[in-house]
């Protein structure tokens, strides 16, 4: 059974849910203006600095709503990136008057004193954009590693449940769907390719916590010649990987939603078996052709 993408969400899209995190301090937030750093750390975590960039976030999952998109299809700034046209100063200026109301006035000066451009802007941006992701899985990687540690019993249920949940997350989260633009210009653009390096570097630290917890738990040990770094970027590969079949909506059974179960559950028990010490001490090239040998002796 395959899942039909949902309609962006877009009230989860936002940092809304992490109003405590130091934007500054994170390095999430770091062209806007500013003498000194206490200053720049100031305007970084201001609730204007929050509003514009929330509404840089309402407007980009207004860009994955089909409904919504058309009338962003234009560009007002000579500084924007032509993957990021929709989202100019006016347009952003406006979701941000609009989300706030008439009690928390907003102005162009008010952008314009934070970010001498609109390319300033739109950096920290599409860190702040990046950063969400991270933050919304992180969210839920301790709900993963009790599932899996307390799954016992039913230990490849317990991988599907997840693989499901975060397949999910790529279709409910709009983050997901602005990584793509990300790395669409990450090779033209620098801010674009420090940020989605970023974004990989925090994600790979969460996810080898999560798997460290959880191969202790059950006393797993990795074939010679791979360690648990390696299984993250293979898994983490073939998420993306699933993750594009499924925004592609194609006619795959990638995800059943009866089952709560996926393909990507299917991917990483199976890469979790071939990657894990079976107690013969073989490289996974070893295990291979000692396997093949017993193929054709029998």
């Amino acid at each position: 059974m395959k899942a039909r993408p949902k309609d962006p969400l877009s009230s989860n899209f936002g940092l809304k849910s992490e109003p405590t995190e130091d934007l500054y301090e994170a390095k999430v937030i770091t062209n806007v203006s500013g003498r000194t750093a206490l200053t720049r750390r100031r305007l970084a975590n201001g609730r204007e600095t929050r509003a514009f960039l929330d509404a840089a976030l309402d407007l980009t999952s207004e860009l994955f709503t089909p409904s919504l998109s058309e009338h962003l299809l234009d560009s007002d700034e000579d500084d924007a990136r032509p993957v990021m046209s929709y989202l100019s100063r006016r347009k952003v200026l406006a979701k941000a008057r609009d989300n706030c109301g008439p009690d928390f006035p907003l102005s162009e000066n008010m952008m314009r004193h934070r970010w001498n451009s609109h390319g300033d802007f739109l950096a920290d941006f599409v860190a702040y954009a990046l950063a969400d992701k991270h933050w919304s899985l992180q969210a839920a990687f301790s709900q993963h590693a009790e599932k899996l540690i307390s799954g016992d019993n039913d230990f490849s249920s317990a991988v599907h449940r997840v693989a499901y949940e975060d397949l999910k997350l790529i279709l409910e989260l709009p983050a997901y769907r602005f990584q793509l633009l990300a790395i669409a210009t990450s090779q033209a653009d620098t801010a674009s390719a420090l940020a989605v390096k970023r974004m990989y570097k925090n994600l790979s630290r969460v996810w080898l916590s999560l798997y460290t917890r959880v191969l202790d738990h059950y006393g797993f040990k990795f074939r010679p010649g791979m360690n648990a770094e390696d299984f993250n970027i293979l898994l983490q590969a073939m998420a993306e990987g699933l993750g594009l079949r499924l925004l592609s909506d194609l006619n795959e059974p990638l995800i059943d939603d009866e089952n709560k179960t996926s393909l990507l559950g299917t991917a990483a028990l199976a890469l979790l078996l071939a990657l894990v010490d079976h107690g013969d001490g073989l490289s996974i090239e070893q295990a291979t052709e000692a396997h093949l040998a017993k193929m054709r002796a029998a």
